[in-house]
């Protein structure tokens, strides 16, 4: 197949943008945690925010290269179909901007590291390697002989980079301590950025077992990844409930109209039967986890003023 014509639509269908809102969500959490303690940085909320947003850009061109060529992406698939898939872009074209993205992460990531740590090698070597293991992490969700996203270890992936490392690294990169508290919001967003996957991979259900793509759906049945889902989005509550009791921080309150969407989003599903309709509840998902980051983000502004 030739290479197509640049078309910016077909990429920014392609970058899916409608994930981005959840990139946002982990690392503008992982920034306003750093404001606890001394050494917040707007440099570093910059370069964080572009390191994470090239990181899910790659996510899901890797995603699309390697669903495309494993078979998961096909003619029956409920979801939209994928650029790859359609033949709107080429494999090449896809391989290639996949590399595009791996570079521009690896590049805002190493420039992270500098500002946050100069010269102090000892903490950024580990943290280059976190970031290799991010970059990789992407690409092999579904691309490799053994693609990890097809032996139903994407939710442990996604929990772990987009909750974990992301939120808590960030704060670290700010003022380099170490608050175990912080473990309570990153398992919130852990647990809320995987039940966005999670969505996907039910409405996706019948096309992975098409396809031998092992996924949580796949493995537990529809009825069950539905309890599951729920679980998700109850632990991550709890979590970051607790986590607002012990900072005793009005702030918090900010969350509630993000998460209202989230729980009207999650109670919907549960009564969801058809699969293709699943598609619907992916956007308001991403768009609830970030509007209960943004929620407290701005009522702390608003405290700090009237206070």
């Amino acid at each position: 197949m030739k290479n197509q014509p640049f078309r910016p639509a077909i990429w920014f269908k392609a970058a899916r943008l409608r994930t981005l809102p959840l990139a946002l969500a982990v690392s503008g959490l992982g920034n306003f945690l750093a404001i606890y303690s001394s050494g917040f940085q707007w440099i570093i909320v910059f370069f964080s925010i572009g390191t994470t947003i090239f990181l899910q850009v790659l996510s899901n061109f890797s995603n699309d290269l390697g669903d495309s060529i494993h078979g998961a992406d096909h003619k029956d698939r409920k979801g939209p179909m994928r650029t790859v898939q359609s033949g709107e872009l080429s494999k090449k074209q896809m391989l290639s901007a996949v590399y595009l993205m791996a570079g521009l992460s690896l590049v805002t990531g190493c420039f992270l590291l500098w500002v946050s740590f100069q010269n102090q090698w000892e903490k950024t070597l580990p943290f280059f390697f976190i970031g290799i293991a991010s970059i990789a992490a992407a690409y092999l969700y579904t691309n490799g002989k053994k693609p990890y996203g097809y032996q139903a270890l994407g939710d442990a992936s996604v929990f772990i980079f987009f909750g974990l490392v992301a939120v808590l690294g960030t704060a670290y990169l700010h003022n380099h301590n170490i608050d175990f508290n912080n473990i309570l919001p990153a398992i919130w967003l852990g647990c809320w950025s995987t039940a966005v996957l999670n969505i996907n991979n039910m409405r996706d259900i019948e096309s992975d077992q098409q396809a031998g793509k092992q996924t949580i759906p796949t493995v537990l049945g529809l009825k069950s990844s539905k309890i599951y889902h729920l679980v998700l989005v109850g632990i991550g509550f709890i979590s970051i409930l607790i986590f607002a009791i012990l900072k005793q921080d009005l702030c918090f309150l900010g969350a509630i109209p993000g998460t209202a969407l989230v729980f009207k989003t999650t109670f919907a599903i549960n009564k969801t039967e058809d699969i293709e309709a699943m598609d619907q509840y992916l956007k308001p998902q991403a768009i609830g986890t970030f509007l209960a980051v943004l929620g407290i983000i701005i009522f702390s502004v608003f405290l700090h003023f009237i206070f």
